[in-house]
């Protein structure tokens, strides 16, 4: 049985999507060597390597394609959970904009149904007895 993570997974997107083990470390916020070592150890896990080197330049081999296709929907239906329970913590996601008139006390009503006056920036503490 193979073991492996999520986060040798999202290591080995990145360097797949930037063929390029430095540029996927920078992107990552991670070491060059600690991108090198999750790869390793997900080809050991999976039995097979996933990039060979051509050169100055690497290439996903076979393995390395199909292990991309799969990460690449294992995330995304990891994000569609993410979502599902969102909303069933009742924790929808989405754009909302606000806007207030900085003149909002001039349409405030009186109980009486007349308009109230504009609301004084400074008030006095009621007098106690």
């Amino acid at each position: 049985m193979m073991h492996l993570t999520l986060r040798q997974l999202k290591v080995f997107q990145a360097v797949a999507q930037h063929l390029n083990y430095t540029q996927a470390a920078r992107s990552l916020h991670l070491s060059q060597p600690a991108v090198s070592m999750q790869v390793k150890q997900l080809e050991e896990s999976v039995g097979l390597p996933l990039f060979e080197q051509m050169g100055k330049k690497i290439q996903l081999t076979e393995a390395g394609h199909e292990v991309s296709q799969y990460a690449r929907t294992i995330f995304q239906t990891f994000e569609e959970m993410e979502e599902v329970l969102d909303a069933l913590k009742g924790a929808e996601t989405g754009h909302l904009d606000i806007a207030v008139a900085s003149t909002v006390n001039y349409f405030c009503t009186t109980p009486a149904g007349g308009v109230s006056p504009p609301l004084s920036r400074h008030r006095t503490a009621p007098q106690r007895d």
